[in-house]
């Protein structure tokens, strides 16, 4: 708040406290009072509208700043209302009243929000609940006829109701996670082995390196939904006769690094910066097979899980997948 603007509020007051100034100086002349005595009170009244107008400036302005760093700190700005005191003058107290009732209105809707919501959460595990035994129907009548088309066409649909899911319950990961030391093998291999029929039927092969070896601590649920989304792209996304998915762990001083490589149609150099960005699907795909929500709930899951994850890749050349976990217990303590 700048003294100018301040002053600028007190006009009225100052010209109706520079016309008094003037009239009491006319008056004091008229009875024989002398002009410099006159100009002297003159100048002493002025400086003391002065001297008032700015010490009230300075302790608005301290209220103004307490009232700006109690929002900036604050993380709910909706519960501002009931950090900032009741004020004493008749004009602000008109605007506390709005703020308070902007503020339960406010809350009355988030909270009505929160209960479609959880309402809705109810509903989705049900549904998904419930589908998944004619999926798993599906899966079994595919195994007994020997139809490696329609255990193809099943596994999509079941990955595309898990993606479901755990974007729902994405805003809740904190709330929904076990947190415990895994290999990295306990996290690639049950996502190999959905995609094992795929992998044989479009003659991939497939390099594990040094995953037995390394442990993270980690939810393994979250972790095998977040593998199987790099994976998918992997073998989605290829134009070559010779297919290879290549997922090697790394270790150094600080951290534990699952880097998943494969040599498909890459990713364009321009591309990379907004490859997880919600429903960015990329200028050089197949728009039918991407949604781009699969990279974006990824990243999404790796920052709420405490993870790194980059992407490099080189168009038509290969694309590389590096998710970083931090050594030791960190989660646990």
């Amino acid at each position: 708040m700048m003294f100018l603007e301040y002053l600028e509020e007190k006009i009225f007051f100052i010209i109706v406290s520079l016309i008094f100034t003037l009239l009491l100086s006319i008056y004091l002349l008229l009875i024989g009072i002398d002009v410099r005595i006159i100009i002297l009170l003159a100048i002493l009244i002025i400086f003391f509208i002065f001297i008032s107008l700015l010490i009230n400036y300075l302790l608005i302005k301290k209220r103004y700043r307490k009232i700006v760093n109690l929002v900036d700190n604050l993380d709910e700005k909706y519960l501002i209302k009931e950090v900032i005191d009741k004020p004493k003058n008749l004009e602000n107290r008109a605007y506390y009243y709005a703020l308070d009732k902007a503020c339960k209105a406010l809350n009355e809707s988030l909270s009505e929000v929160e209960n479609s919501k959880e309402e809705y959460l109810l509903f989705l595990n049900s549904f998904i609940h419930d589908i998944k035994t004619p999926i798993s129907a599906l899966s079994l009548y595919a195994d007994n006829n020997n139809d490696k088309k329609v255990k193809e066409e099943v596994l999509k649909i079941s990955r595309l109701v898990d993606k479901m899911l755990f974007y729902a319950r994405s805003d809740v990961v904190e709330k929904d996670y076990f947190i415990k030391e895994v290999t990295l093998a306990d996290l690639v291999h049950p996502v190999l082995l959905e995609y094992k029929n795929y992998l044989l039927n479009y003659s991939f092969k497939v390099e594990v390196k040094n995953l037995d070896n390394l442990s993270v601590y980690t939810d393994i649920k979250w972790l095998n939904f977040i593998i199987e989304q790099i994976i998918s792209n992997s073998l989605k996304y290829q134009n070559k006769k010779n297919r290879l998915v290549r997922i090697k762990g790394t270790s150094d001083k600080n951290n534990i690094k699952l880097e998943i490589y494969d040599n498909g149609v890459g990713i364009k150099e321009s591309d990379l910066p907004k490859v997880f960005d919600k429903g960015f699907t990329g200028s050089n795909r197949n728009k039918k097979n991407a949604s781009g929500i699969g990279l974006y709930l990824t990243k999404r899951l790796c920052d709420k899980l405490g993870i790194d994850i980059k992407i490099e890749s080189e168009y038509l050349k290969y694309t590389r997948v590096i998710i970083t976990f931090p050594k030791g217990n960190y989660f646990i303590k």
